[in-house]
């Protein structure tokens, strides 16, 4: 159901750190309380539990997990997910028309190919995800639908919240004043009550920020009130509740425009080579361009530990999101009767509510069975998806792109009839789930996993459409789908240390997406599947971890356009390539990480619906299929690098400073417009006294000029150039 969402988005718009410990192949089921770690102390992650919902140590895990803790987030100002997923090996960060979060892993976008994860339960795809009750960010690469269901076909990302701790009553509040007129505030206080058996917790955040970009201010309010209540000596309930308000200005960037000249025939819609000369702040998005999201998180987290071999665990969860919408979009340049370049410009206007509701219910058992020692994971799932929405896109006035003078009201708005859109979808998930990890020997340890989905789908919508019996006007259309699928999504693992400081492994899995809405003829899942190999060591006597992978990764029945413009499942995808990663704490005091993946991505069967021609006069819009097969995909750069070393002088005194390497990409399947590769360095400063901290930020100290993901073929968005933040801590 999420990739009808990504259909749908085509044309819309130091904190006190908690530590999860990692168990031992021996270590009982119960978790590890968390604990209290004061400043800004970066260490090397080495576990996780995004790969098998059970805690495990990153190198005995057979698949690849990038983690970011939430020191390092701070260390680098992180807001959005984005920002701490630069720091995962293979993944491009950017965002989609400014409103919301998108990146790329392993060549494949995650609106249709990601799934984002809060505590493990799923999220809405598009909206920004703040970090300030965050605690770390886990990634899972490759298809993760043996434990998450639909949708993950390159990657599960699982954003792990804050919650409270027994250690005693703290208190934080930061304060930061930035660049672009950036304020922002976060809160972040804790209550434990050990002769109630109660913890509580507070995290809270208020944001207000311009932009670079001409009239793109935005402002965010945030408040996260969690509850732990300890129900004896063996249960744990925890309470999660979260409300977020947001508001963004949509920025499509700057258009492209044809570096030669060209013949004008009528309205032609031309997708360049090259950008315009103009200045890049410039913004070219109506006034009442606006985007609004109120988004509502209630978790309820059960755990009761029956023994030290066997525990039983339920989430109830629920999330809401509500987002109307305005998004100024590009359709190309067209000569005016001066002889200079107009822009052509559309108007969509979203209006969107989704929900879901859903409960996982889970038993872990350690046991042994002759000789084998067995960690299992059982899981049930049921889940309930709604989503009501309302499309329209209207003809704008054209805007002159040397001299733009805007003369677009909302009362002079021309809808387009062939494209507005209304629907409402739902969908119930029933899936059962298990993971078993058997250990053969100190050795050799096999994983088996797998998830079967149970999912009926049912979508009503209306399309306006000409009807040729009524003097051609355009009339709603019905459009009634109902699809159920029944989907096996099956992984295989096995891990081989021949020491204890090296480790091998490989994995084969598979994954799927229901396809869009729009697809007539077969109704197959989208389907990927991926093989992988890779190692991981441990040396220096834990100083150094590095970890190898080796991957491909085949996507089958991407829904693309025919030649008589019908959307059926033709299209294929596949990548392949190398990640590197190393964490190195050679002395005291000192940190540092490195990245770096090589990537050749490939559209191997692949047809792209190009606009030729808009007539407003006509109120049509003439398009034909092209074929993009041996393509690069858009933002799938070959090479991408990253390091990050921190050094303390002293207990008060924290350096630190990094680059990023992001090489040349397409901006879109059509390879036209390449945006070269670019690197940038950023510094970050931290000052501790008493209960006191001073922080500065520098980002892109040498101010490069580059771009990142605007509107398909049809723009880019200028990345942000040099700025700053300067942030006052206050710990009680």
């Amino acid at each position: 159901m999420r990739n009808i969402r990504g259909t749908l988005l085509i044309f819309a718009l130091a904190v006190p750190t908690t530590l999860v410990h990692a168990q031992s192949a021996d270590d009982s089921l119960h978790v590890v309380d968390e604990t209290i770690v004061t400043g800004s102390r970066l260490a090397i992650p080495r576990a996780n539990a995004i790969a098998t919902k059970m805690p495990l140590p990153l190198n005995k895990t057979p698949l690849s997990v990038g983690i970011v803790p939430q020191p390092l987030i701070e260390t680098q100002d992180g807001a959005t997910l984005s920002d701490a997923l630069a720091n995962v090996s293979g993944v491009g960060v950017h965002t989609n028309f400014g409103v919301h979060d998108l990146f790329y892993l392993r060549g494949f976008d995650s609106l249709a190919n990601g799934l984002v994860l809060s505590d493990g339960a799923p999220e809405p795809e598009a909206t920004f995800y703040q970090l300030y009750n965050v605690d770390r960010v886990e990634a899972l690469k490759g298809p993760g639908a043996f434990l998450y269901g639909g949708n993950p076909l390159s990657g599960t990302i699982n954003l792990v919240r804050k919650r409270p701790v027994s250690a005693g009553d703290f208190a934080r509040i930061n304060a930061s004043l930035g660049s672009f007129s950036t304020y922002r505030a976060t809160l972040d206080a804790g209550r434990a009550l050990p002769d109630q058996n109660l913890a509580l917790r507070l995290n809270a955040l208020w944001q207000d920020a311009e932009s670079y970009r001409d009239d793109k201010n935005s402002s965010i309010l945030a408040v996260n009130p969690t509850l732990r209540l300890n129900l004896g000596e063996r249960s744990t309930l925890n309470l999660d509740f979260e409300y977020l308000t947001s508001e963004h200005k949509a920025d499509a960037g700057l258009p492209l425009i044809a570096s030669q000249p060209f013949s004008n025939e009528g309205l032609l819609l031309l997708y360049g080579d090259t950008l315009p000369d103009v200045p890049r702040t410039r913004s070219y998005q109506t006034p009442f361009d606006l985007s609004e999201q109120t988004i509502l998180r209630f978790r309820a987290d059960y755990e009761w530990h029956l023994g030290p071999n066997f525990t039983l665990r339920d989430k109830f969860y629920y999330t809401r999101l509500d987002w109307p919408s305005r998004g100024t979009l590009f359709g190309g340049t067209t000569f005016n009767a001066s002889g200079s370049l107009d822009l052509i410009r559309l108007l969509n206007e979203l209006d969107d509510e989704q929900a879901v509701i859903g409960n996982q219910l889970e038993a872990l058992w350690a046991l042994d069975t002759g000789g084998l020692k067995h960690q299992l994971l059982f899981g049930l799932e049921f889940s309930r998806y709604q989503d009501d929405f309302t499309l329209a896109v209207n003809f704008l006035p054209p805007i002159n792109l040397s001299v733009p003078q805007e003369t677009a009201t909302l009362a002079q708005l021309v809808p387009i009839p062939d494209q507005s859109l209304a629907g409402e979808t739902s969908a119930q998930t029933l899936a059962p789930y298990f993971v078993d990890r058997i250990t053969l020997s100190s050795r050799v340890e096999f994983f088996i996993g797998g998830r079967f989905d149970l999912v009926d789908y049912d979508k009503t919508s209306a399309v306006n459409q000409r009807d040729p019996t009524a003097d051609s006007t355009y009339r709603p259309v019905p459009i009634d789908a109902q699809r159920d699928y029944r989907q096996l999504s099956p992984l295989l693992g096995v891990v081989f240390a021949p020491n204890d400081e090296l480790s091998f492994y490989a994995n084969a899995g598979s994954a799927f997406a229901p396809p869009s809405a729009l697809v007539v003829g077969g109704l197959e899942p989208e389907k990927s599947r991926q093989g992988e190999v890779g190692a991981k060591a441990q040396l220096l006597d834990g100083k150094l971890d590095g970890r190898l992978a080796l991957f491909h990764l085949q996507k089958d029945d991407i829904a693309i356009p025919d030649d008589n413009n019908l959307t059926r499942q033709l299209g294929d995808q596949r990548s392949r390539g190398l990640e590197l990663e190393l964490w190195v704490r050679p002395a005291s005091g000192w940190y540092a990480q490195a990245s770096y993946a090589y990537l050749d991505a490939e559209l191997t069967r692949f047809n792209e619906l190009e606009r030729k021609k808009l007539d407003p006069i006509a109120q049509a819009i003439v398009a034909e299929v092209v074929d993009r097969s041996g393509n690069a995909p858009a933002f799938a750069p070959e090479h991408l690098a990253t390091l990050w070393a921190a050094r303390d002088f002293g207990p008060h005194l924290t350096l630190a400073a990094g680059a990023r390497y992001v090489g040349s990409q397409f901006a879109a399947e059509d390879n036209i417009y390449q945006i070269d590769g670019a690197m940038t360095f950023d510094l970050g400063l931290t000052y501790r006294q008493g209960p006191g901290l001073l922080r500065l930020n520098l980002k892109n100290l040498t101010n490069r000029e580059y771009e990142t993901r605007g509107f398909g073929a049809a723009s880019v968005i200028p990345a942000a150039p040099f700025s700053f933040k300067a942030t006052l801590g206050y710990s009680l």
